[in-house]
């Protein structure tokens, strides 16, 4: 009853807007109809996720069956960080064998991972050199802001090249206190301002009329001959209707929440940070509840439209953190990451799998903890497109700066000590969602000889509808692409 109520609403709005400008009665009513009549694609939304210092392969790579890229399993290897996806495998892309941009190497390789840019010899350092990443390239696309959010990732003294992942010319600082991060993303709902009650009735006039054939233009504008000069701005109207349909630009999307949501990580927050100076939101022994809190306000803005580009990065690349927290103790990047892999005692069989269970468990909990706070809430149908989930109109990317964190490469290299045919360890990259339609979900995507991450980031930009630019682009990866 109450869509019905809010669908008529939007009718009559719609109806009277077009009467405003100029048209009679009959064709006033008609694009009212057509308003609720057409079908617009829903939003699509990008989120991006950083997981910190790679993985080791051992406990990464999927297990794909029978050479079959789309018969693959993500919960069969060693502790198997990806293994929390494997009931949404079906939305998910595993992409093996991308390499970033040469001239940054070990932790500087976060500075450059997302731009597809250099910064060339030691002389000039990657983090003096102007770039845009993946990220605000989309958001830019598509005409809106990015939220973009960090958990602990940054030192208390500031920036430096081991937080620089995200860049709009120059480093982009993530919001480190997830209270101001709630405020920014839900500003005004549920706080006095009006809640929306379904389509905008301006979006839906204009989405009405650009729907129209040229056909039916054409005989819009007969009808406006007969009215005055001050009855003409339809006709301005519908150029520039006609100029958008030539054109496939549109606008933005249309904020589907109907009051600011209640976060459990977030109100939480509200009571230990109470009285608390910034330095809280930097401090080790708060990172998981930040985390928990930054993780559930982007699931959260993706999941009603209040924002369309979201980006979360935890940590900073060479974080000491210690992550007792969830069972594994010692230092995640000087004792954890750099955990190097050793021979298994029988040759034939491979590394010894244990050597690095403690680091994987490390990386499986970032999964864990995005599965929990972003992915769920997004299987619930699209507010904006209900005969679909979320899920399915969004591209959740995750990636990290290296690859083997013990070995500190940005391409695909072989790890294996010992006579046995080597394990590759590949730069971690993972596509979760159906991007409304536009990728083609549910494989393993192997490359023999390395793609600059610039083809794939073309290929992300494509799937949001928008151009990138990337310079280590040769193509887009057409293979993740429907």
């Amino acid at each position: 009853m109450g869509h019905s109520n809010a669908s008529l609403r939007v009718r009559r709005r719609v109806f009277l807007s077009a009467l405003g400008l100029g048209l009679t009665a009959s064709a006033a009513a008609r694009l009212s109809r057509v308003a609720l009549a057409q079908t617009t694609p829903a939003p699509k939304r990008f989120m991006l996720f950083y997981m910190p210092h790679g993985a080791p392969p051992e406990h990464f790579c999927p297990q794909v069956m029978a050479d079959d890229p789309t018969n693959f399993a993500l919960d069969k290897s060693g502790v198997s960080v990806l293994g929390p996806l494997q009931a949404l495998k079906q939305y998910t892309t595993v992409i093996q064998g991308i390499t970033y941009p040469q001239g940054a190497m070990t932790h500087e390789a976060l500075t450059v991972a997302l731009s597809g840019l250099s910064g060339g010899p030691d002389t000039l350092p990657a983090e003096t050199v102007s770039r845009v990443t993946l990220e605000h390239q989309i958001a830019a696309g598509l005409k809106v802001k990015p939220l973009i959010l960090g958990a602990c990732a940054h030192r208390p003294f500031g920036l430096d090249k081991d937080g620089k992942l995200m860049w709009d010319g120059t480093p982009v600082v993530p919001e480190k206190n997830p209270l101001a991060a709630y405020d920014a993303a839900f500003a005004g709902l549920g706080q006095g301002m009006p809640a929306p009650t379904g389509p905008d009735p301006e979006v839906a006039l204009t989405d009405a009329l650009r729907s129209l054939t040229e056909a039916e233009v054409e005989g819009l504008q007969k009808e406006l001959k007969a009215l005055t000069s001050e009855q003409t701005k339809l006709q301005t109207h519908l150029e520039a209707i006609r100029s958008l349909k030539a054109s496939g630009s549109g606008g933005g999307s249309v904020v589907s929440c109907d009051k600011a949501p209640v976060l459990s990580a977030v109100e939480a927050l509200r009571t230990a940070a109470a009285g608390q100076s910034d330095e809280f939101f930097l401090k080790e022994e708060n990172f998981p509840k930040l985390l928990a809190a930054q993780l559930q306000i982007a699931g959260a803005a993706l999941q009603c439209n209040a924002r369309q580009v979201v980006a979360v990065q935890p940590m900073y690349t060479n974080c000491e953190f210690d992550f007792g927290f969830m069972g594994t103790s010692g230092a995640h990047h000087s004792v954890l990451s750099h955990t190097p892999p050793q021979q298994n005692p029988y040759p034939d069989v491979g590394l010894a799998v244990a050597v690095r269970e403690k680091f994987a468990t490390c990386q499986r909990w970032f999964i864990e903890q995005l599965l929990a706070n972003v992915i769920t809430p997004l299987l619930e149908p699209d507010p904006a497109d209900p005969s679909h989930k979320v899920i399915d109109n969004t591209i959740i990317y995750v990636m990290s700066e290296i690859g083997d964190g013990a070995d500190h490469k940005t391409k695909t290299v072989g790890i294996q000590p010992g006579p046995a045919p080597a394990v590759l360890a590949y730069v971690p990259s993972v596509i979760i969602g159906g991007g409304g339609g536009a990728l083609k979900a549910g494989q393993v995507l192997t490359h023999t000889v390395d793609r600059p991450a610039g083809d794939l980031y073309l290929s992300l930009c494509q799937a949001m509808g928008v151009t990138g630019s990337f310079p280590d682009s040769t193509g887009a990866l057409k293979e993740v692409l429907a």
